[in-house]
């Protein structure tokens, strides 16, 4: 809003010709500390998720869109680039609202996290191919010069990164001083961009494939502690610059077509990631959660019609009408995300066919247990009690709905199966009803009230231990049947406090 105020539609505080390059500087601030936390180890995690997730992900919206739109009259490269364009998602916002609301671990949190990732690494080819969708309409020639000049300058990133952007912290760091160090960072993000706009490809992508390099050095800590307190700040600069692109007139004269363009937008990605977290394996709840989390259009979407416009791919009228149902679907994330528990527990309330509703077939535990302990959801809590189980000879079952956490786990020998514990049909399969006790270690607070719930009525003796993060209310907790609550931010907060009272108390001597 502050841009559209800004801009020249409304009070003209910038003139025209230097909200581009606004826009831009906006766009490749935001992309270098995206780029920062793609790091290898981190894609790693999520590798199964990321290739095959991203992969349908993307095959399937462009494949819709390329259709609908060609039914609609579009040649067909035009058709494949708007498919780009509306197949990629906000990593940025994304992020900022699951963090905000504490869902980056739960099971929706991590799959799109997942899926986020392989789209920021998958828009590079396609920034890529933009000029050979361009050729149809344009002069091959040119796509084809800016194909080979990515291809000749690509390859030489893992050079950078491995040999040269290390050699030259090296010597930086040997200083001592943060100053100098932040500095560097900033001149090791300038003239890769720099370099790569000199040579035809999109500033922006130079200043992500920078981020990624640093974010795979041994100082990438310390360079993500030193610019990631900035994040915030780029990330509002990016969506200033974005609103002084909106021509507020266009806007108001087409509200009627663009908040269609912007209900189908919503409704093919919905359908689309939903019929991915369903593919994947996911239960219901989760594939709903899925489907709005990623329902928007992302920030490397204006990078492609940034280059669109100069391959003939979209006019400027074609481009108002992309700028306003992409600021549209941002706007709404938050809100969209804030309801999405609430539509998916209607959803999974009707009724659905099991394989739908609980997600992949669950495999039997091969040994019929009683008096077992049942762990719903396997993150580092999880697998640190399941390893003392198994170093104590305590029966055991974990279960969780990440499927990539559930393979990395029986990777190592640990019982634990797919399977989302919020589901009664899910609970009585592992045996819970003669089960001993149930810790719930799982991220979602409203999956861990309905959890308790479900397990309660199978159980009525069972002892159920939930773990929380924060200062979540524990009193809805204990009335669905909770025996202990552990909130890791209360346990922190009080034993700080103990050895603080016990200092001032007198039971132990503070140091001269």
């Amino acid at each position: 809003m502050t841009g559209v105020i800004a801009g020249p539609s409304v009070l003209g505080a910038v003139s025209s010709g230097s909200i581009e390059s606004l826009a831009e500087l906006g766009v490749i601030l935001l992309l270098f500390t995206i780029g920062l936390e793609m790091s290898a180890e981190r894609f790693g995690e999520f590798r199964r998720t990321a290739l095959i997730g991203g992969t349908l992900q993307i095959c399937l919206t462009v494949s819709v869109v390329t259709i609908l739109t060609m039914v609609l009259g579009l040649s067909p490269g035009k058709a494949v680039f708007l498919g780009f364009l509306i197949s990629l998602s906000s990593t940025a916002v994304v992020l900022k609202v699951l963090q905000d609301f504490h869902e980056t671990e739960a099971p929706h949190g991590q799959a799109s996290l997942a899926i986020l990732i392989f789209q920021d690494v998958a828009a590079v080819p396609m920034i890529l191919t933009v000029p050979f969708l361009g050729g149809v309409v344009g002069d091959p020639s040119s796509a084809l010069g800016t194909l080979l000049t990515a291809g000749a300058v690509l390859p030489w990133e893992p050079c950078i990164g491995k040999v040269l952007v290390p050699r030259l912290f090296d010597v930086v760091a040997a200083t001592g001083s943060r100053e100098i160090f932040l500095l560097t960072v900033i001149l090791v993000c300038a003239s890769v961009t720099w370099l790569t706009g000199e040579v035809g490809l999109s500033p922006a992508l130079g200043a992500f494939l920078v981020g990624s390099i640093v974010a795979n050095t041994e100082y990438a800590h310390r360079a993500q502690g030193t610019i990631l307190p900035f994040q915030e700040v780029f990330l509002s600069f990016f969506f200033v610059s974005l609103g002084m692109l909106l021509d507020l007139r266009f806007f108001l004269d087409h509200i009627y077509l663009i908040v269609l363009a912007v209900i189908g937008v919503l409704m093919i990605k919905v359908v689309m990631n939903s019929l991915v977290g369903f593919v994947m394996g996911y239960s219901a709840r989760v594939v709903v959660l899925l489907g709005l989390v990623l329902a928007q259009i992302g920030e490397f979407s204006f990078i492609l019609s940034e280059t669109g416009l100069r391959y003939g791919l979209m006019d400027r009228l074609t481009f108002q009408a992309f700028l306003s149902v992409s600021l549209i679907t941002m706007a709404i994330t938050p809100f969209l995300i804030s309801l999405s528990p609430r539509i998916s527990e209607r959803i999974v309330r009707a009724d659905l066919h099991p394989r739908i509703k609980n997600g992949r077939v669950y495999r039997r535990p091969s040994v019929d247990l009683r008096d077992h302990l049942i762990i719903i959801g396997m993150g580092i809590t999880g697998r640190r009690l399941a390893d003392t189980c198994e170093d104590h000879g305590i029966p055991y079952i974990g279960l969780d709905v990440n499927p990539e956490a559930v393979r990395r786990a029986r990777d190592e020998g640990l019982n634990v199966y797919y399977g989302d514990g919020t589901h009664l049909a899910v609970l009585r399969h592992f045996n819970v009803p003669e089960a001993a006790v149930m810790v719930i270690a799982i991220a979602d607070y409203r999956s861990t009230v309905h959890a308790i719930h479900e397990a309660r009525a199978l159980n009525e003796g069972m002892k159920i231990i939930a773990r929380i993060r924060g200062f979540e209310n524990t009193e809805m907790l204990y009335t669905a049947g909770a025996d202990v609550v552990v909130s890791e931010k209360r346990e922190a907060t009080r034993r700080i406090s103990d050895e603080i009272f016990s200092c001032y108390s007198g039971v132990c001597e503070l140091e001269e």
